[in-house]
Formats: structure tokens, sequence, C-alpha cells
């Protein structure tokens, strides 16, 4: 048996190489398999507000992906499955030490900063931040009544109110109760009337107004137009005191001041040599007390962690797409690995502005051109088969409400796409075997960044694949480091990377395949007909099922319109050993950092 428990006070050190992460929004570049890490339990604490940012417009990595990011597919059951060992509260052993990889510590602590929204920076923060609501495998919300009793729902004038009932219990470290005020405070920060305040999100620009209601724990907040994604915007608060002017948010956070925290943990030790951050149980919180004495967030590089955890120097870590750490951490005694559906997605985005590409014959001929599950088979080799499988929606995950395969017409389909390209004047030169229109040849870039695997396997395969059907594919060979201006500057004609999905996907649907005019996140520089109408209608539409139907027709136009081709959705692989409970892959779900421990033996 591994043992990892530990009186109160042990501290291990290693001393990892720390990975880099990118905030949200953006893509997420897959390093050979290993990705900028999502945590294991990413969406356990403070994971409305995780959510809400990518939500907000996702993120993009070019090896996988860029903030967007490279990478996977879900389980057979999709989205809609979590394995963390769920075990109840009275079946754990008291205390115990948890050891978990992420990717790096935060290096700003504000996680409405700009520079604060890193999903490695949300998984350290978590257990010490507000949570106003728990989700479960689909990610469907309630509230978390440590943080938040109840809530109602109405509408007046005309506009939109939520009231949220405040646990009176919950306080901030300091020892002030949590009010309407904190609440009236961040979205004031955050609503884009104080441009000098760096703030990643915003969506606070839909409140209207914050007021108290009948005690200074009833908020209401009301907006202009409906806006039904408002769980993810009110998941979690900050102190007024931590946002009051400029200087506060965008610096006062750097030295993580106690006072501004809550929750079941608090920061003990920041170890920025050994980079490690321990976190112990918070003696102001006011829920069920913690089983765990410490949680250690270790940053250790992704090439390392599967070795740190066979050497017995970590409990958890996420696997990713990494097939050799998926067959080394299933060969580790003691240990297993934990799968549920993830929640990025790897696809190729279109310039729709270089090259042949402002062509849609040759966009949609490209599609159908393409193997996608040789791709994912190819992308995803070495882990379970029943993994590897084409994505074929836009906006949900397998498994996840609202989810429907309108890839149909855009099936695998080489003689289909060959017919298209000759009825677009395309014509094959039996010479050269490259099509060729009014003397120039049908060429298409496609971005490879250098020393990724997953990029160089992708690029190779397009190239084979486009070339059986006429199309001269260029491998545009790009260092790692450019991938962000490489994807801003909009130099590239086809690139790969992964978004990240959410519990609430529709919330910035607008953010990636809105009008380029004003969407700088629509890398595709795609202006699609009908589509920013039916995001319009999508954005204040309160009717749950008509939401749905709004989607799906959106989804068909952009697949029609060939801005982006999903590949697969990323596996979410998490090794942890065996008595570990109530973490592990979550999906779309949470657990509450107050219920992590060990079984009892």
């Amino acid at each position: 048996m591994r043992r990892r428990r530990a009186a109160r006070g042990r501290r291990g050190r290693i001393a990892p190489d720390v990975a880099p992460a990118g905030p949200p929004p953006a893509a997420d570049v897959e390093k050979g398999h290993g990705r900028m890490r999502r945590s294991t339990a990413a969406l356990a604490a403070g994971a409305a507000l995780a959510l809400a940012l990518a939500g907000c417009a996702g993120s993009a990595d070019p090896g996988a992906t860029p903030s967007p990011t490279p990478s996977g597919t879900a389980a057979e059951a999709g989205a809609g499955v979590a394995d963390v060992n769920a075990t109840p509260r009275e079946e754990l052993a008291d205390g115990g030490v948890l050891r978990q990889a992420v990717a790096a510590l935060p290096t700003q602590w504000n996680p409405l900063h700009v520079g604060g929204t890193a999903e490695t920076f949300t998984q350290v923060r978590g257990p010490m931040s507000v949570t106003n609501f728990d989700t479960d495998a689909e990610g469907v919300p309630t509230p978390n009544t440590n943080f938040l009793v109840d809530v109602d729902e109405s509408s007046t004038d005309g506009r939109q109110v939520i009231t949220l009932h405040l646990n009176p219990d919950a306080v901030w470290n300091n020892g002030d109760p949590i009010t309407w005020a904190d609440y009236a405070a961040t979205v004031a920060a955050c609503n884009g009337q104080q441009p000098e305040l760096q703030c990643a999100t915003g969506l606070f620009a839909a409140v209207e107004t914050v007021t108290q209601g009948e005690t200074e724990f009833d908020v209401v907040v009301s907006f202009a137009t409906p806006f039904p994604d408002w769980p993810a915007l009110l998941g979690t608060v900050l102190p007024a005191a931590g946002v009051a002017d400029a200087a506060v948010f965008n610096t006062g956070w750097l030295d993580h001041p106690e006072e501004w925290f809550t929750g079941p943990f608090k920061l003990a030790e920041l170890d920025t040599d050994q980079q490690v951050a321990t976190l112990v149980p918070n003696e102001n919180w006011w829920g069920p007390e913690p089983v765990l004495d410490e949680i250690q967030y270790r940053a250790v590089a992704p090439e390392a962690t599967a070795t740190a955890f066979a050497n017995n120097e970590i409990d958890v870590f996420d696997i990713g797409a990494d097939p050799n750490a998926y067959q080394l951490a299933r060969q580790v005694p003691g240990a297993e690995v934990r799968q549920a559906g993830g929640v990025d997605w790897r696809q190729f985005t279109f310039n729709s502005t270089a090259g042949h590409l402002p062509d849609q014959a040759v966009r949609q001929a490209i599609v159908r051109a393409l193997d996608r599950d040789a791709i994912a088979a190819a992308s995803l080799a070495g882990l379970p088969e029943e993994l590897q499988r084409p994505l074929n929606n836009h906006i949900f995950m397998f498994g996840q409400e609202g989810y429907e395969d309108n890839a149909g017409d855009f099936a695998h389909d080489p003689a289909s796409a060959a017919t298209a390209l000759d009825a677009a004047g395309w014509v094959l030169d039996e010479a050269t075997g490259v099509r060729e229109r009014d003397g120039e040849p049908l060429t298409v870039r496609f971005t490879v960044f250098t020393g990724i695997p997953a990029s160089e396997t992708e690029g190779q395969l397009v190239q084979a694949q486009l070339r059986e059907v006429g199309i001269d594919v260029q491998l545009d060979h790009v260092p790692e480091a450019a991938f962000n201006d490489t994807l801003n500057n909009g130099d590239f004609e086809i690139i790969a990377f992964s978004w990240f999905g959410s519990a609430f996907p529709l919330l910035g649907l607008g953010n990636i395949y809105g009008d380029p005019a004003t969407t700088p996140m629509n890398y595709a520089h795609l202006a699609t007909p009908g589509l920013d109408e039916l995001i319009g209608q999508i954005a204040t539409e309160t009717d749950h099922a008509t939401r749905l139907d709004l989607a799906d027709q959106a989804d068909e136009l952009i697949w029609d319109a060939v801005h982006t081709l999903p590949l697969y959705q990323r596996p979410q692989l998490v090794a942890a050993v065996n008595d570990l409970a109530n973490v592990g892959a979550p999906g779309l779900s949470s657990t509450r950092p107050e219920d992590w421990g060990f079984v009892a033996e």
C-alpha cells in the first residue's frame, strides 16, 4: 500500500521544472501529447468562475492547441460521466496529505485578472475560493449551501432578476461576512466601466444593477435583457476590498493576501524554490470540517509527472493524451486510471481570408477529403480505443444535453470531394497529381508546430489525405513559441489547436463564431450568413428547449460554412492512488474540497 498520510506540517520536496500556462480565452498547444494540463479536479472548487471564463471564449494551444487547446476524445458515455471514486465522508480516514501535480503555481492570485485565469491557477485557488454552485456530471449547477442557501429568479418590467440568498455564516478569512456589497463591487470592477482594471471577462456588462434585498445577505442582480447563463456569471465573488481600484485589482493580489480568500482550506506555505503550495484546513471555515490535513500542489513538468507518480512523489495527476504516461500509470501498484469525457476538443481552423480558402467549395472539399477517424486514432494512439472517435458538433461535448451529430453531410468521402472540386473548375493535372485552375495549382498551407508530435502527425496525415484528391499541402513549420503570434496575426491557412468546452457552452458562442469585424477570437475571419442572428437569439432565449434548437441550427450553419473542423474530444484520464476519494476525472462535474480524502482501511 502506498502511504501518504502524515501529521500536520509534514512537507515533501521535489524540484520540478514549471510548465507554462496561458490564461483563457486562448488556445492550448499540446506539448507532445502532454498538454498544458487541466487539473484533476479543475471543476472541484471555484468551478463556476472557471466555467464562466471558459464559456466566455474558450482557450487554445498549438501542439494540441493554444488557449484554445489541442487535443482529445471523450469516453463512449461522453461528458455525462465522472470517475472520482465517489465516497461518503463517513467512509474516509481522518487526515492525510494529498499531493497533486499541477502545471504551475499561480503568479497572479486574482481570478478575474487577465493574468490569473490559467486553469492551473484556478486549481490551486479552488479550495480557498467562493464556490456558489456544484455541478453534476452533465454540468447542471445546483447551489452549494455552504455559500448560497437559495436562488430566486423573476422578471420585473421585462428585466431578468436573480436574487441570491447567501449563507449568513459565510465569511472572508479576516472574519468579515460575505454580503451583497462584495457582489456589487465585483460587478463594478468588471463591467467595462473601469478599463484600467485588467479584467479577464466582459460578461459583467450584462448586469444592470446589483442591490441589497431584505438583508445584506440577499443579493438582487438585475439584467437589462435575459441572461440565461447567469449561474456562470454569479458562481463566485471577490471581496470589495480586493477590487477597490486598479492598483488593488491589478497588483494587490500578487502576494496572495490571505484576507481576500475563503473556503475550507487556506494557504499555509508557498515554497517558490521547490514549487510547492501547501494548503491546510481553514480555522475560519464554517462548513463541514475538511477531511485532509493538507493539500500539496506541486508544479511538475508535464514530461516528469508520470515518473513522479510511479516514484510515489505525487498521488494524482492529469495524464492528458499522453500514451506513455497512460501506460506507465496503469502499471503502478496501488493505483488506477480514472476516465471521463474531457472538456476540451481539438479542431482545425480555416483562415477564410488566406490562399484558396476564401472559396467555400474548397473548404468543404477539404473537410470531405479528411479522414477524421484516422486522425483521431493516430493522435490518441496508445489510449483506450473507445476514446478514438471524431467529435461531430462545434458547441457541445459527447453526452452533453444538446449534442447532435451534424457531420452527416461532411463525412469522409474523397469521391464527393473530387467531384466538388471538378465542378468548381479545379482540374487534376495527371502529370503532377495536383489540381489547377487558370494555371494556378491548388495548394494549401498547413501550420505545423515544431517539437510537438501531435502537430507533426496531423500535418503528415493531412498532406497524404488531401493529396489523394489532388490538393497539394505545404507544411509550414513554425516554432511552438510563435503559436500565439501565428494565430493572432492570421499567419496561417489551416491551423490546429484545442478549445475548452464548459457547462455553459452557449455563453461564449459569439466569441468564437461571431462577426469577425467585432470578434477578435474568430480566428477563421469568417462571417457566416444568419449565424450572428442565431447567436443573438441564443444569448437571450430563456426557454431551454428552444435554445437548444437554436444551437442545433447554429451548428449546422458552422458546418456548412466550414469555419472550423472538430477532430476529437480530448479524453480526461487521471492517474490516482486507489484509495483517493472524491478526486479524479470529474468531466463537467465538481466535488467539494472538504470531502477529498482517502478511504479508511
